[in-house]
């Protein structure tokens, strides 16, 4: 009689899941974008997000979305760095505004990221932008 055992090292067979809101992932894809992973995420609670104003400032001109309905309100803020680069730029980050349930709107953060010689990572140049499609880019995306 023989008797074969094959052991299975659990750790091995775990892998690490991220799971993003759909309606964010799907925010995004309405846009053509993907995510590649999360960022950041910044809680505004109700009536603090007017202590931010050159923020909120940039994110009226820049990224065509008027903060002032939501001022009094709790707004979350939801960074992703996205799957997509341009010729320029080795980084997007794709900014995702909600209040409630609601998406109040989004914008993008186009960077240049480049790698200093003791290894760290250091952000050379950085465009903010309205959300668009990513088909309206100037220079051809690339997966």
């Amino acid at each position: 009689m023989l008797v074969i055992l094959v052991g299975c090292n659990k750790e091995d067979d775990e892998v690490a899941v991220e799971i993003h809101k759909e309606q964010h992932i799907n925010y995004l894809d309405n846009y053509g974008w993907s995510i590649d992973r999360f960022a950041s995420e910044t809680k505004y609670a109700a009536h603090t997000l007017q202590s931010f104003n050159s923020h909120v400032k940039d994110i009226k001109e820049v990224g065509h979305l008027e903060m002032t309905p939501f001022l009094d309100k709790e707004v979350i803020e939801t960074g992703y760095i996205l799957q997509e680069k341009t010729t320029k730029h080795n980084q997007i980050v794709g900014y995702i505004l909600e209040s409630g349930d609601a998406i109040i709107g989004g914008y993008l953060v186009f960077n240049h990221e480049a790698e200093q010689a003791d290894g760290t990572l250091h952000i050379d140049h950085s465009d903010m932008s309205p959300i668009l499609h990513r088909k309206e880019l100037g220079s051809n995306p690339s997966s």
